[in-house]
């Protein structure tokens, strides 16, 4: 089984078009989508409905709950905020009840998947220091945990030790006596410092992971922005990838 592994699109149709692209041409036998379909970005109708169609399974962000009056926007900078305003006034009722349907966990014989933290996946935690490291794969109920939420690509391996590696994410082979917590990026709205969407790979029957980059018409995006009125941090950044 060879399966594309996605999150963090954030209503940006275009990067999602092309990553999806990539992913038919890598010929995956399917896709699981890590959550924030919406937020952000022009186009959460069109990205909703590209998941509805096409992944095998859809994990909510808190952008998505947010997006469906799920939790409060209490955490929310305003930027943020402002856009899922503007988010929750421009989407169908099938897409509400799509983004409403989406679970929090995702698991699979030795691997599982969340957007924000396996040790709480409804509390929307981000993973920065040493000890939110250990916590949550600690925490983790099978060896292998995927997520998303940052923005960030990123692999913290547990030794069989105890010891705790931080990796680039980019090559990864699973060893059993190992665990491992991989950030995988974001496809709409990259934050390190590199614009292009981001997209893994996993091969489940060759033990490996592969994250990818690939460009996609940043401007196009920007354009639609603007002419949505959406904030103009947003519209910028997407283009530094920060």
């Amino acid at each position: 089984m060879k399966t594309g592994i996605i999150s963090d699109i954030h209503g940006n149709f275009e990067a999602l078009k092309a990553v999806l692209e990539a992913l038919e041409k890598e010929k995956v036998d399917r896709i699981i989508c890590l959550g924030d379909v919406v937020g952000y970005g022009p186009d959460p109708n069109l990205c909703v409905e590209q998941m509805k169609q096409i992944a095998y399974a859809t994990i909510m962000g808190n952008h998505d709950a947010a997006a469906v009056n799920a939790i409060s926007m209490h955490d929310f900078n305003e930027n943020a905020r402002i856009a899922i305003e503007w988010t929750q006034k421009v989407l169908g009722f099938e897409q509400v009840l799509f983004l409403n349907t989406l679970p929090l966990v995702f698991s699979e014989k030795d691997w599982m998947a969340v957007h924000a933290t396996p040790e709480a996946p409804e509390a929307w935690d981000y993973i920065f220091t040493e000890s939110q490291i250990v916590q949550n794969l600690n925490a983790m109920e099978k060896p292998i945990c995927f997520i998303g939420h940052s923005h960030m690509p990123i692999a913290f391996i547990q030794e069989a030790n105890g010891d705790i590696l931080l990796q680039n994410a980019d090559e990864i082979h699973f060893e059993s006596s190992k665990k491992y917590l991989i950030n995988v990026g974001s496809v709409g709205q990259p934050r390190d410092g590199d614009p292009r969407a981001a997209y893994g790979i996993f091969d489940e029957e060759k033990r490996h992971f592969t994250l990818k980059r690939i460009a996609y018409e940043i401007p196009k995006v920007q354009e639609k922005m603007r002419a949505c009125g959406l904030p103009i941090p947003l519209i910028e950044r997407i283009a530094e990838g920060w």
